[in-house]
């Protein structure tokens, strides 16, 4: 792994304690029987980003676009100002709602000191699923655990890697980049096509 990412031992030595999230320790195994409560603390330890703001998903059904607008109490409104914005806090109630399907939600995941929990790979259309099959199989290869997403679209898939700890978000994305390379060297004829993006960016 150290070869892979051209680090020197002092670089890939373990971060110091960071605050990674709202819960207060790592859970234990969970399942689909576990507790609701059970269940938030394992997404708060999973997807730890910031708490101190959160983005919720917006539709246009007249025109279908649709994104993502950082939350704020009373909703956005046309022309507000920055200095009205009040952003909302990352809570378990939050997380609660995200997981029962009653809102959707995004994460900041860049902590202090420009550093991340966990990395996301992006692929989109056609040849998304076997190109991120292919970064699964770099990724296994390199000995990297992680986990394969269908996007919301079913035409797109995210491959995701989370970190024991916080590491610099420089080293995350060098990870992210070399089992690309990796999975180009393993497909044959991964032409980047439905490669989209890193995530943190």
């Amino acid at each position: 792994m150290l070869r892979l990412l051209e680090l020197t031992p002092a670089r890939a030595s373990p971060p110091g304690p960071v605050q990674t999230g709202f819960f207060e320790a790592r859970p234990g195994p969970v399942d689909r029987q576990s507790a609701p409560e059970v269940k938030v603390d394992f997404f708060g330890a999973l997807f730890a980003a910031r708490t101190d703001i959160y983005a919720v998903r917006w539709e246009n059904t007249r025109t279908g676009k649709a994104g993502w607008l950082p939350a704020v109490r009373g909703g956005w409104r046309k022309g507000m100002r920055h200095e009205d914005r009040d952003y909302l806090p990352l809570t378990r109630e939050v997380v609660r709602a995200h997981l029962s399907g009653e809102m959707h939600i995004g994460l900041y995941p860049l902590l202090d000191g420009d550093r991340c929990c966990w990395l996301a790979a992006d692929f989109d259309g056609q040849a998304a699923t076997l190109d991120a099959l292919a970064y699964l199989k770099a990724a296994r290869a390199c000995a990297v655990p992680a986990a394969l997403e269908v996007s919301r679209s079913g035409v797109g898939a995210h491959v995701w890697m989370f970190f024991a700890a916080p590491v610099p978000a420089e080293t995350a994305r060098r990870l992210g980049t070399a089992l690309l390379r990796e999975a180009m060297a393993l497909r044959g004829h991964m032409d980047l096509a439905s490669y989209d993006r890193l995530f943190p960016a």
